[in-house]
């Protein structure tokens, strides 16, 4: 790959102590590539990732040997030149402020559109480890994305904390016994869910796929927004209102002093003809729907985590039964969680009763 009189530069270059260790680094790639090395192999070899080692072929090829020298204006690496305050303060604003090209304000930037913005403000090419390094000098870090929902209502968003606030209000003035509880549903299936997991650089964990149906449990539960505790998990074949009047009954059972304050979503198997009717039947029941498409707001949302990592992520169930003993074994142990959900409204549960939070001023 390097031309003779370029192999032989190359090696004087790679030997000589007093060469940027840097430009040696990229030197001794370009060596183990012209001996015949893939490209995986020299980036195993070297520790480093074949996108390296390909932009440096790619580098040579363009501007020879001088190309791979470090210029002063390449970020992240010792010696070149770091942005100073004023400019990472200038960085820090355009970032949060503005969109990468093609998306919105705050769906995240990637290391190439943060790489040309510092070339086009401050004529600054960093590496994508010198950006790394940037970003999280600027407190930023690399996160999966969750959706906006972008149906979500201003007017539902305040319907549903009014109600809750009122009735969390009545509550404590009458000191009336409550348990509140915040449900939900999921689907846990069969075949491996994919997640974010630790594995060697170079090495993407692999997923056993058997290219099955999407078979699946559905499993109903309620976080009890006093203890934290999940209480009645229902796992069932199904998901509507039959499964639902299922789940509202085992609740029932399982708490049966005072009322059941239970916040859920607006899926239809919650607000059905028969969902309406069964609660009219059974007056213990409060039911308080969260706001349209707004998942964050249900604590019961984040129980799920943990579930899904245990049973789901990155897991081989040979068949339904086995996926369903792993469900059943989760939850042989108590599982709780922290929640603020009636601190946030200026509440707190104790003693079966909902209590105001005492007054800090």
């Amino acid at each position: 790959m390097l031309k003779h009189d370029d192999y032989l530069e190359a090696i004087r270059r790679f030997k000589n102590k007093k060469e940027n260790a840097h430009a040696r680094h990229r030197y001794h790639a370009l060596l183990l590539v012209s001996k015949g090395y893939s490209f995986r192999q020299t980036a195993d070899i070297l520790f480093l990732d074949e996108e390296t080692i390909s932009r440096w072929v790619q580098t040579y090829q363009q501007q020879g040997l001088n190309g791979l020298k470090n210029n002063p204006l390449w970020g992240g690496e010792h010696g070149q030149r770091r942005l100073n305050d004023q400019e990472l303060t200038l960085l820090s604003t355009r970032l949060e402020t503005t969109a990468e090209p093609g998306t919105r304000v705050g769906s995240g930037w990637t290391l190439k559109a943060i790489h040309d913005l510092l070339v086009e403000l401050f004529q600054v090419a960093y590496s994508r480890r010198g950006l790394r390094k940037l970003l999280r000098a600027l407190a930023w870090s690399y996160q999966r994305g969750r959706k906006l929902y972008i149906k979500r209502s201003e007017q539902e968003q305040a319907r549903f904390e009014i109600e809750t606030r009122d009735v969390l209000a009545e509550f404590a003035k009458s000191g009336a016994r409550v348990t509140p509880l915040a449900g939900d549903q999921t689907k846990v299936y069969l075949e491996a869910s994919l997640a974010r997991r630790w594995n060697p650089v170079g090495q993407q964990p692999v997923i056993a796929d058997g290219a099955r149906t999407k078979k699946s449990e559905n499993i109903y539960s309620a976080l009890h927004l006093g203890t934290g505790e999940e209480t009645s998990t229902l796992v069932i074949d199904w998901q509507d209102s039959d499964a639902t009047i299922c789940w509202l009954e085992m609740i029932e059972k399982q708490h049966r002093r005072g009322t059941i304050l239970l916040w859920i979503d607006n899926a239809g198997h919650h607000t059905s003809d028969e969902i309406e009717e069964w609660l009219e039947e059974h007056r213990r029941f409060r039911v308080i729907n969260f706001a349209a498409y707004t998942p964050e707001e249900n604590p019961q949302e984040g129980a799920w985590k943990p579930l899904k990592d245990e049973v789901s992520h990155h897991r081989w169930h040979e068949s339904m039964a086995d996926l369903s003993k792993a469900v059943d074994d989760y939850y042989q142990k108590a599982r709780r969680h922290t929640v603020n959900f009636l601190e946030r409204f200026g509440y707190f549960w104790s003693g079966g009763k909902i209590h105001p939070l005492p007054q800090t001023s």
